[in-house]
């Protein structure tokens, strides 16, 4: 997998992360769980890239 797609993932993931966390701290209050399921989403988006990546990787003998 390209190194570029693999850098705009990590900076997706970041976003998401990022955004959830402002979700969970930011009035009105009772959004929680909707916030901590978008920080999952975002843990979950980097991991999956480097699953795919590790798959899909060529090795030349």
């Amino acid at each position: 997998m390209e190194a570029i797609l693999k850098v705009i993932c990590f900076f997706v993931g970041l976003f998401v992360i990022v955004n959830g966390v402002w979700v969970v701290y930011m009035p009105p209050f009772g959004d929680e769980p909707v916030g901590l399921a978008i920080i999952a989403v975002g843990i979950f988006i980097p991991i999956l890239t480097l699953l795919v990546a590790r798959k899909t990787e060529c090795r030349y003998d």
